[in-house]
């Protein structure tokens, strides 16, 4: 038995959970095993399954949407910015996201999160493609069809090699940024 885990190596433990064996398999004793710890440190963390399904959400929230959008409205540069999107988009848990969305269909505060995180990942690729867009309507139509691009891969196959994320999102950069003066993709 582990003598130590930290809430981010339970939280780190759930998503390779959820991405290789789903939702039904998120389970306390689940978790417990695949740290090698006790469920007391469990409840000792989180007091229920409830409380550690809120926490995770926030942790999801925080580090793979809340951080990365820090990360992307940071840079000034719009060509650094759509090419840095897309690098952090390719590093995000893919086969984890796709069992959180999988996951939204049966648990209301899942699905409100997952509402929540689509919502703000919009936003963000909305705001990031305005300066090479023709609109704020384009802008918005091709931040919806960056995140359908996103949903569409991580639902399509597992695991997404860096094959399958490029063949996709090359191309999209490609597409944004022939609509930017004077560069050449």
């Amino acid at each position: 038995m582990r003598l130590l885990v930290t809430r981010d190596d339970y939280y780190e433990a759930a998503m390779r959970i959820l991405g290789t064996e789903g939702a039904g398999s998120l389970k306390i004793s689940t978790l417990c095993a695949e740290l090698g710890v006790t469920t007391g440190s469990f409840y000792g963390y989180f007091g229920s399954l409830d409380g550690f399904v809120e926490q995770f959400l926030e942790y999801w929230w925080e580090s793979q949407t809340t951080r990365i959008a820090a990360i992307v409205t940071d840079t000034q540069d719009t060509l650094e910015r759509i090419h840095l999107v897309k690098e952090l988009t390719s590093q995000l848990p893919h086969a984890a996201e796709g069992g959180i969305r999988s996951w939204a269909h049966t648990h209301p505060a899942v699905a409100a999160m997952q509402s929540r995180v689509d919502q703000r990942r919009l936003e963000v690729v909305t705001e990031l493609l305005l300066p090479v867009a023709a609109s704020p309507t384009e802008a918005h139509r091709l931040g919806i069809m960056a995140l359908t691009l996103l949903v569409g891969l991580q639902q399509w196959r597992q695991p997404i090699t860096a094959r399958d994320f490029n063949l996709v999102f090359n191309e999209f950069e490609e597409l944004v940024l022939r609509r930017v003066p004077n560069t050449s993709a």
